[in-house]
């Protein structure tokens, strides 16, 4: 787009001089320099809309989905605006984003098992359960342990496993 501009410039110039100081030719001087500047403003039209960025379709994570063992979604929880979620059982004093207090296996699930973070564009899940773990089904449908404390990043379509529930990533 740059030279576009330059070469806009110089056929300006070029017409400017035409006008004012060339007697002999001017005519077709000048109609040339209108028609290289007409093609050059078209030009740099035409990159400047190529320059404008197009959103591209992303796999943004939008929810978190509870699957039943039938795999029918039976809860669901919405991400935005968050940056963090914890996800257990909902006891006492204690407060989690994700309950899974009514789940049939709700009694292996620690009150906080896992975290959602979100950061740099992604999302990140960590197993913070010290008994029960948590693993991650990836879309090749590997079920993989995530390992205690380490962040594990999530995709749109991953399955997480907390003991024999399963949270859908949506």
């Amino acid at each position: 787009m740059r030279k576009n501009s330059t070469l806009l410039v110089l056929y300006s110039t070029i017409f400017f001089i035409a006008y004012n100081y060339i007697v002999k030719y001017r005519d077709i001087i000048i109609f040339i320099t209108i028609c290289m500047c007409v093609y050059y403003s078209i030009l740099m039209v035409l990159d400047r809309k190529k320059s404008i960025a197009i959103p591209k379709t992303t796999n943004e994570i939008k929810e978190i989905i509870l699957l039943s063992e039938e795999d029918t979604e039976i809860g669901r929880w919405s991400l935005y605006g968050k940056v963090s979620m914890v996800i257990g059982r909902d006891v006492g004093e204690n407060s989690v984003t994700i309950d899974l207090n009514n789940v049939t296996y709700a009694s292996t699930i620690e009150v906080h098992h896992a975290v959602l973070n979100y950061c740099g564009d992604s999302w990140y899940v960590e197993d913070v359960s010290e008994k029960n773990g948590i693993k991650i089904e990836k879309s090749d449908k590997v079920k993989y342990k995530i390992a205690y404390g380490k962040p594990c990043k999530i995709e749109k379509g991953d399955v997480i496993h907390i003991t024999l529930t399963k949270l859908l990533v949506n």
